[in-house]
């Protein structure tokens, strides 16, 4: 008598019934086949089915089958720690601002008050607020509230005391400590003055890191991602990673950047860098060379139109820059370097053109933001073979005031997505969650429209920077992918690749752009294995 057949194994399966994304575009009548782990096959239904018979049948009623989102961008433990810290997001003034932070205060009596989100830029008359805005709700209590793009913070008088900031205090290297005309610290400190109160919060557990991290993955992976670059992470959090990497409870795969610490870099560059995929691996080193557009800590080539007394920050002397990424490069590992402002975008173009005569290396160096470029060093990225690791929805954000910061003369250098992708650069999408929200499919919106959710401005802000949803699909897929050295593995349909699939109920292709901004993930697969999704 014949056995029966024995079921299939769960890591076999014949996924059907959707359209399959790919960078060809959208693919009707096709199937996956995957198999422990990998993407087998690919190909029209029939063929599939009937070359892998035993495989386990997956019947999606439509939608659209790609790849796993990569987040290219983001502070995983910043993001996980955002429940931990009052939510400053959304207030369109300082007193609603000062309301929410209130309550914070109230359900959280002990310790640090902690906060993030907060943007000056979104109120009324756009001025930076005061300690003594703080000081009523705070009291002898220390506060600490980071400004939506983590460049700067707002303290209270008694964070300033125990930080021993006063009129004498003066500016730190690559940091700004902001003074009334009577030379008193208003309670802002810019990019490197952060640090002179940050360093004094008491530092997390190695649990309650550990639980931060596991945090931010699993807020990534139910937004669709299935790998992410942590874009500065230091010595604890790279042990905290390896803890759970060894556990097996990384919900997604992790490309950690180092913080620019020279002693950690050196440290972990002997050890080599792994060349086979795996849930976690050192990637390269994250340098700082400028701040941030919206506290004028971006380094300009020309003054701010509405701040001329300043050009912006130098956050780390560019000298000391080049010689770590010349390091970083021969080293096998990959630098990404935060340029934001058109002189920062530069200079990270110089040292990079100088570090490659040295060493190539086997990874392209990055450019993270490249937010405000001249048309010449735009074309300069293509040429050198430098990643463009952009965030969409921070043009989105910002619109509004740009121009202000700019003026009309150079306000065409801001996000010129067109002009990098024309002059042959690498994009490669992410967020910089936590400074923004993650999700993905705003981010495409916003590549596509140059416009925020409530359609401003009309048209689109510098509407010829526009990109297409295919490219801006594939900067978020094959894009990030290609950008970590590992174009066949990741972010792609086809054979060998990894089996990180996601699943949405839409056709991606036809959606209008209000539409797939309202998109979300259906179904997910990591690694071959399909994962709970919460929403």
């Amino acid at each position: 008598m014949p056995m029966p057949p024995s079921a299939p194994p769960v890591s076999y399966r014949l996924i059907q019934g959707a359209d399959l994304w790919t960078d060809q575009g959208q693919q009707r009548g096709q199937a996956v086949v995957i198999r422990k782990g990998r993407i087998l096959a690919v190909g029209p239904v029939e063929v599939l089915a009937k070359a892998h018979p035993t495989a386990q049948r997956v019947e999606l009623p439509g939608g659209t089958l790609l790849p796993g989102f990569i987040e290219g961008h983001a502070h995983v433990g910043g993001l996980g720690a955002l429940s931990r810290k009052a939510d400053l997001t959304g207030p369109a003034d300082l007193p609603g601002t000062l309301e929410r932070l209130r309550a914070w205060a109230a359900a959280h009596p002990k310790g640090w008050l902690l906060g993030r989100g907060w943007d000056q830029n979104r109120w009324p008359g756009k001025a930076f607020p005061r300690a003594a805005d703080l000081d009523a709700i705070a009291g002898s209590r220390p506060a600490f509230l980071q400004r939506v793009d983590g460049h700067a913070a707002w303290v209270n008088s008694a964070a300033l005391a125990l930080a021993g900031i006063g009129p004498k205090t003066p500016d730190p290297e690559g940091g700004r400590i902001l003074k009334d005309a009577s030379g008193q610290p208003t309670g802002i400190l810019l990019d490197g003055a952060v640090q002179l109160v940050e360093k004094l919060i008491p530092e997390p557990s190695s649990a309650e890191l550990e639980a931060r991290l596991k945090a931010g993955l699993a807020a990534l992976r139910a937004d669709g991602f299935t790998a992410v670059a942590d874009m500065g992470v230091g010595t604890r959090e790279l042990a905290a990673y390896r803890r759970l990497a060894a556990a097996g409870a990384l919900p997604i795969r992790v490309f950690a950047y180092m913080n620019h610490d020279h002693a950690l870099m050196l440290r972990e560059l002997r050890q080599g860098r792994a060349k086979n995929l795996s849930f976690f691996q050192v990637q390269g080193v994250k340098f700082y060379l400028d701040g941030a557009l919206g506290s004028r800590g971006a380094r300009l080539l020309a003054p701010y139109a509405d701040e001329p007394t300043t050009r912006g920050l130098w956050v780390t002397d560019p000298a000391k820059v080049a010689l770590d990424v010349s390091i970083t490069l021969r080293a096998g590992f990959q630098p990404a370097i935060h340029a934001i402002g058109d002189a920062a975008n530069r200079a990270a173009l110089d040292l990079i053109a100088q570090a490659m005569k040295k060493g190539k290396g086997s990874l392209p160096p990055r450019i993270e933001h490249a937010q405000i470029v001249t048309a010449a060093d735009a074309a300069r990225f293509g040429k050198l073979g430098v990643v463009a690791s952009i965030q969409p929805v921070h043009c989105t954000s910002d619109h509004s005031w740009t121009p202000a910061r700019l003026g009309p003369d150079r306000v065409d250098e801001a996000f010129p997505w067109r002009t990098l992708a024309n002059g042959g650069a690498l994009l490669a999408f992410g967020s910089d969650a936590p400074v923004e929200d993650p999700n993905p499919f705003v981010s495409l919106a916003a590549a596509e429209t140059r416009q925020d959710p409530a359609g401003n401005p009309p048209g689109g802000f510098l509407p010829a920077q526009r990109l297409t949803r295919a490219e801006a699909l594939r900067a978020y897929t094959s894009g990030n992918a290609a950008a970590l050295g590992h174009a066949k593995d990741l972010g792609t349909l086809q054979k060998g690749a990894v089996a990180d699939l996601l699943w949405v109920q839409v056709p991606l292709g036809s959606l209008t752009p209000e539409a797939l901004r309202k998109v979300k993930p259906a179904r997910l697969w990591v690694n071959g294995v399909e994962v709970p999704l919460a929403h």
